[in-house]
């Protein structure tokens, strides 16, 4: 039991010094030596944790996911009606963008460079509209859906420049933006 908590808690430590470094280093020096000094560890334990650096940034992803709620939005929106859920969605989406925008910008400037980081990324996203298409009965493909999932992207919340530091009228005009795709 010891020895698992020990292990959760290293694993923690690990993708928290990664979200920092990610947060406020240039992406060039983010290594796992550096990941590994900043966290208290050696590089071969956080190799072992974590496997390569994309397994580490997949690691902080998922982290990141979980903790903004962003795999749990069909769950936390089905007791209510489909409008009130849709803005919920999108709502909550704004809110993670703008939380995460210091980790989640260096991230989709990498994937412009690097392909196996923006096929994470990609696959993040399809669960993303995946979401999105239950909640409008949208089915993949259907142009409308394909919007929604444009509009309430990062590289959009992102390119709200200065709004986008105001979470709640971001998000109103994201989901001003996205309500005009549904009708």
């Amino acid at each position: 039991m010891r020895r698992a908590e020990s292990t959760a808690a290293t694993r923690q430590a690990i993708i928290a010094a990664a979200r920092e470094m990610l947060a406020g280093t240039d992406w060039r020096r983010f290594t796992l030596e550096a990941v590994a000094a900043r966290a208290g560890v050696t590089r071969m334990t956080v190799y072992n944790q974590m496997g390569a650096k994309y397994g580490l940034l997949d690691a902080v992803l998922t982290d990141l996911t979980a903790s903004g709620g962003m795999d749990s939005l069909l769950t936390a929106a089905r007791d209510l009606p489909a409008p009130e859920a849709f803005a919920f969605a999108v709502r909550r989406t704004c809110r993670f963008w703008h939380a995460e925008r210091a980790v989640l910008r260096p991230l989709f400037g990498l994937a412009a460079i690097d392909t196996e980081i923006a096929a994470n990324l990609g696959r993040r996203e399809g669960y993303r509209a995946a979401q999105f298409a239950r909640l409008t009965g949208r089915t993949p493909g259907d142009p409308a859906l394909t919007g929604i999932v444009a509009v309430t992207s990062f590289p959009l919340y992102d390119g709200l420049g200065a709004l986008a530091d105001h979470p709640e009228p971001a998000a109103d005009l994201v989901l001003r933006m996205a309500r005009t795709l549904l009708d």
